[in-house]
């Protein structure tokens, strides 16, 4: 049995939302609150800034007009039962087990409605302003209560397995059986497919051979079952084998043993399936909204209204698993009696039947949804390395050190798509490309002036002049449109990711580091998220201060300048996905470092203590990227809650 229960008492926004709302609103266009002046020298409320008929969100206010109260509540309880059967049968064993998981939370907030007030005169020569209410019927000075949301779900999940083992002499067998099924339900579906248990169940299996502990073999298989496709591609069988040979247990290689402890070399071949795909519950049913549609009028005298029904989704029987096949090819070397360690694989992934929207579906058939299928195909390919260093030096002395270094790369090798080629704009193609490559416009720079734009293709995303930012046109047709848009960057998942870290101790110190890295990936600033001035609601956008300090403006025209003009709307043409705001994602960062001492057993056990260790510790120390402007991962959006850098300083004390 377990149970985790957590509790929160504050403001009604909460820290990020706080951190996020002070970012949003200019920090000139109204105080937090005013002084009462005469008029209101006598009110009992505070007197919130705020201007224009209280439009905006004063950051202030929402931190202290009320609290919030939020409650989580996660229980699990397990059972679990292992029997020995080797009685019976020697090397056989079952066990069964099953655990329910039970998710229940809330929040409340109880808060008052803020007044907001503005001078609407100031008097120069006395330093006195006069103030006006701005929402004198909106206002309260008591607390109101507000619900909020209130989520609760469970889920079970039943395993029953048996295994073998058992070495005859010099060949050692062994099996394994594992029969599992899960069900979970969520109170809170807003729909009727999505108010259904989910469930799902498999059989899966394991059975190895090995020869003198020398040569090696392995097949497994899953029998899986989901809910989501029709009784005819419901079930899914996928196995995959594997064979190893341990070159170091060979008599021959005895005289060597001692530089190098371990040689394995393993291939494996297999079969994966994926039932998770899509946001569609149920492929094999139809989604129809009865009153989802538009009105239309009936009746004898046609004066009656009623509302037409609208498709979701629409059945399609023949949807099913997502297959990969896998090889892989790997060594294991173990060097210095086993100092060192290190694992090197290459690995190959062929994808098929990908979940794509079908893209030859004419408008004429007037569907309200566009059917899906499994047509897509992808292939990947990659390197994963590991190095383990593990050293006792003597009594006083240890070190321990791992590095990590993954490569991997997808790309699509069929893709649903127009002929790209035969519209004479072949690089609107995805196939070939990365499957998270991303395609936007090739910005030259920014129009100069009415002429310069009068001048050049026209682009098709709205309003747009001098300061605006100009696109290539690719296809060369005098127009800017989505046929211009070719790939650009790298992928935004990372394509290398690597890590390295070290922990060495001396007598009753130690001291450890981790540094983590990706590289070949790309990611964009969100111009719409950035744009300063700019309104959504009640929020606006604050400024940054590298944009302050270079934009277009009427007066320097500057063509290259690193932001566009600056408006009080979104302007569509200037947060187009183009190289303008394209910045390279790579990174390197020192996760983490501590240092720690413990006291001498002397002193421990007089306490009738194992361990006391102090230390001391830090996260997120420092960043090594080529974009300086914010933390490369907070991606877009540099007005986003940023990574925290901690410190800790405790203590550890075992008994």
């Amino acid at each position: 049995m377990h149970g985790t229960f957590d509790d929160y008492t504050g403001p009604v926004p909460g820290g990020s939302q706080l951190y996020r709302n002070a970012i949003n609103v200019s920090p000139v266009r109204f105080p937090a609150y005013y002084e009462p002046d005469k008029t209101f020298q006598h009110e009992k409320h505070t007197l919130f800034g705020n201007d224009e008929a209280a439009a905006y969100m004063n950051p202030y206010a929402e931190m202290v007009k009320g609290y919030r109260e939020e409650s989580k509540t996660v229980i699990l309880a397990q059972f679990e039962l292992h029997q020995d059967l080797s009685q019976w049968i020697d090397g056989l064993n079952f066990r069964v087990l099953g655990n329910t998981i039970r998710n229940a939370a809330f929040d409340l907030s109880r808060a008052y409605n803020p007044y907001y007030y503005r001078p609407y005169r100031y008097d120069r020569l006395t330093d006195e302003y006069f103030l006006e209410e701005l929402n004198t019927e909106q206002g309260t000075e008591y607390l109101s209560y507000i619900p909020g949301y209130k989520s609760i779900s469970s889920s079970f999940y039943g395993e029953f397995s048996t295994a073998y083992s058992k070495t005859f002499e010099q060949h050692a067998v062994s099996s394994m059986l594992v029969f599992i099924a899960r069900n979970s339900l969520d109170a809170n579906a807003a729909t009727l497919s999505a108010s259904l248990p989910m469930r799902n169940m498999g059989l899966s299996g394991r059975f190895t051979y090995a020869y003198k502990d020398k040569y090696l073999s392995e097949f497994n298989f899953g029998y899986n079952g989901t809910e989501k496709f029709d009784k005819g591609h419901r079930w899914g069988f996928f196995p995959s084998f594997g064979l190893g040979w341990m070159a170091s247990n060979e008599p021959f290689w005895a005289d060597i043993k001692n530089v190098i402890s371990k040689l394995k070399i393993k291939a494996t071949y297999g079969m994966v399936g994926n039932d998770q795909i899509g946001s569609t519950r149920f492929f094999y049913l139809s989604d129809v909204n009865i009153t989802g549609g538009s009105n239309f009028t009936t009746g004898y005298n046609f004066n009656k209204t009623r509302r037409g029904v609208s498709i979701n989704n629409y059945p399609n029987p023949r949807i099913g698993w997502e297959v990969s096949y896998k090889s892989n090819l790997g060594i294991e070397l173990g060097l210095l009696d086993g100092s060192i360690d290190i694992i090197g694989d290459v690995f190959h992934e062929r994808r098929t039947n990908i979940l794509q929207s079908r893209a030859d579906i004419p408008m004429e058939m007037g569907l309200w949804s566009t059917p899906q299928a499994n047509v897509g195909e992808a292939i990947g390919s990659g390197v994963d390395l590991s190095l383990d260093y593990n050293k006792i030096i003597n009594n006083n002395f240890w070190i321990n050190g791992r590095a990590t270094f993954t490569y991997a790369r997808s790309t699509f090798k069929f893709y649903e798509e127009p002929n790209y080629e035969m519209m004479g704009v072949p690089w609107r193609s995805r196939i070939g490309e990365p499957i998270a490559q991303q395609w936007g416009y090739v910005a030259e720079r920014l129009f100069i002036d009415k002429p310069d734009v009068e001048s050049s293709a026209r682009q098709d995303f709205g309003e747009y002049g001098p300061g605006d930012l100009k696109y290539k046109d690719m296809n060369k047709d005098g127009v800017i449109n989505n046929l211009d848009m070719v790939p650009i960057g790298y992928p935004t998942m990372p394509e290398v990711n690597y890590g390295f870290g070290l922990s060495v101790g001396y007598k009753n110190f130690d001291a450890s580091f981790f540094f983590q890295g990706s590289g070949r990936s790309s990611f964009w600033v969100n111009a719409s998220a950035m744009s300063p001035f700019v309104r959504s609601g009640r929020l606006e956008n604050g400024l940054a201060k590298f944009i302050s300090d270079d934009y277009w403006t009427e007066t320097s025209q500057n063509p290259y300048a690193g932001w566009p003009r600056l408006s009080s709307y979104k302007i569509d043409n200037n947060t187009q996905r183009s190289t303008w705001f394209m910045q390279e994602g790579s990174f390197l960062r020192l996760k983490s470092v501590e240092l720690g001492y413990s006291l001498p057993r002397s002193i421990t056990n007089s306490l009738n203590m194992s361990v006391i260790r102090f230390y001391v510790s830090g996260t997120n120390l420092l960043l090594f990227s080529k974009f300086n402007l914010w933390d490369v991962e907070m991606g877009g959006n540099g007005l986003g809650y940023p990574l925290q850098r901690v410190f800790n300083l405790g203590v550890n004390v075992n008994f």
